[in-house]
């Protein structure tokens, strides 16, 4: 099970740079993912304009958005919601009646269907989900594939799983920061087939250049009925929204809540969607592969692997022994925190240090969060 660490800082935030926050006098770097994928102050006082409801009044922001994301997904239609979790629920909504198919370490909220099929194992009859196995460092590629054919065959004479909807993130964050490979991205196709199965890709957290790329799913040949943004469309802002191309019977006017990108978000998200241009995803990239590299090369017996993609990297800490070690974990995750880096960590024991640094920020910014990390991970080698 994936209960993710969000333990709180001591002290309360009085103000916030652009990519740091100030608790007590002094400031942290955030690196938590907090920042979404623009930094903190995103929006500016002249930029602040009426949150109108798309709902009775056209707006030219909120249709701009609308261009703009079927222009950036080559998906027809687009229904809005508050949040990542909304979306991701409403996608599931749409194929209300069919089983689900998720995986094991996954979170895709926590409205009701969304956790249904989150962080959850094995074959819930009851509620028709069942939960593969998705590659980690404890599971190879050729294991899960296998499990999973097995675990399928297995449902399929319980209940029909013909026509399912299969949910996946392409990176487990909570789950640890687990990849993806190209491997298991070509058996899920042919799942799909298989089994006539819909594909809704959670892209909450992958989307708009954190992954080092636009969207993800493109980068591995994906083709699928539904995908989910939230988090970075909307600056940390409540917007959402699930990209789709066939017709849906929405409550009105592409909304799927009634403030869902409102004149004011969908211009945010505009401005989000400008700054994320393909020179900052070749940025991300160039930059996600110097932290790889600052991290694999700290000699610590305390670190089993270093993983991850763009600017979502985790640091696999484990004991002596090579055991996954969450109270190792949080006490690095402490360490750095005092030294004015904000992490947070992940897994299923919480013994993965998430790196996840806003997109917009500057290298002098990583450098300096990640050279604080480095140097804590080099002196906690005990």
């Amino acid at each position: 099970m994936v209960t993710p660490e969000f333990k709180q800082l001591s002290g309360k935030v009085t103000s916030t740079g652009r990519y740091t926050v100030k608790i007590g006098g002094k400031e942290f770097i955030d690196f938590s993912g907090a920042a979404m994928a623009v930094g903190h102050n995103f929006v500016q006082p002249k930029e602040l304009i009426s949150p109108l409801t798309y709902l009775i009044y056209r707006n030219s922001y909120t249709e701009q958005l609308i261009e703009r994301l079927a222009t950036i997904s080559g998906f027809e239609n687009v229904a809005f919601t508050t949040s990542g979790t909304e979306a991701c629920d409403a996608a599931l909504e749409m194929n209300y009646g069919r089983p689900y198919i998720s995986f094991e370490g996954a979170y895709h909220g926590l409205d009701y269907i969304t956790n249904l099929v989150s962080n959850g194992e094995g074959i819930d009859e009851r509620n028709k989900i069942v939960h593969l196995k998705f590659p980690n460092r404890e599971i190879s590629d050729e294991t899960a594939i296998a499990a999973n054919d097995r675990i399928l065959r297995r449902a399929s004479k319980q209940f029909d799983i013909q026509g399912s909807v299969v949910i996946t993130e392409l990176i487990e964050s909570d789950g640890g920061i687990n990849v993806m490979t190209e491997q298991f991205a070509r058996a899920l196709k042919d799942t799909l087939r298989e089994y006539n199965m819909r594909l809704v890709i959670d892209e909450v957290y992958t989307a708009l250049g954190r992954s080092g790329e636009m969207l993800l799913f493109k980068r591995y040949g994906f083709k699928p009925d539904y995908v989910c943004l939230g988090k970075a469309l909307g600056a940390g802002f409540p917007l959402g929204a699930v990209l789709f191309n066939e017709q849906y019977p929405l409550y009105k006017n592409n909304l799927v809540s009634m403030q869902a990108a409102s004149m004011f978000t969908s211009r945010v998200a505009l401005k989000v969607l400008g700054k994320i241009t393909e020179e900052r995803i070749r940025y991300v990239r160039e930059t996600s592969r110097y932290i790889m590299k600052r991290l694999v090369e700290i000699e610590s017996q305390r670190i089993r692997e270093v993983r991850g993609r763009g600017f979502m990297i985790g640091v696999d800490l484990v004991n002596s022994s090579g055991k996954p070690d969450p109270k190792y974990a949080l006490d690095v995750r402490n360490r750095i925190a005092r030294l004015g880096v904000v992490c947070t960590l992940t897994g299923s024991q919480n013994n993965v240090l998430k790196i996840t640094p806003p997109v917009t920020a500057p290298f002098g910014v990583i450098e300096r969060g990640i050279s604080i990390i480095s140097e804590t991970l080099r002196v906690a080698n005990h």
